[in-house]
């Protein structure tokens, strides 16, 4: 039973320490990615730069977190088991934060244009229906039960 247990410990740990470096590889390649992305469209000067890493590390922190707790929901899901309420509770956090985030972007970047704005908030777009999809497969294994 003890070996069973310390088994079950060493596979968890395994598990978290792949998950965090998947985390890591993640976060730095979509904001690689996007900062490549929105340098090579509009050319922006080095206050816009500023702007535009700290906006999408943000994004790339709520997507981080709206990730982990999906992976939480899809393994119980796909294990036969109920997930836990503190992933549906992570993921309605990062929801709201990512709403919130599209809404001040919206007021504070108006005056920066439209093809700005859109590419600032599509990213939140994309984060929300993610959200929402874990949070719909949450509430099936929640009916199922």
């Amino acid at each position: 039973n003890d070996l069973d247990q310390t088994n079950q410990n060493q596979i968890h740990q395994d598990q978290t320490r792949r998950q965090r470096r998947m985390g890591r590889e993640r976060l730095a390649g979509f904001l690689l990615f996007k900062l490549l992305l929105v340098s090579s469209v509009i050319q922006p000067d080095t206050l816009d730069l500023l702007i535009l890493s700290s906006w999408y590390t943000l994004l790339s922190f709520l997507r981080s977190l709206g990730s982990m707790a999906g992976s939480s929901i899809n393994t119980a899901v796909q294990s036969g088991r109920s997930p836990q309420a503190g992933a549906l509770r992570l993921l309605l956090v990062v929801l709201l934060c990512d709403f919130s985030a599209a809404c001040v972007c919206l007021v504070l970047f108006r005056s920066a244009g439209w093809s700005m704005l859109v590419l600032l908030t599509c990213d939140c777009v994309l984060m929300g229906v993610d959200g929402t999809t874990h949070a719909a497969r949450y509430a099936g294994a929640w009916l199922e039960e």
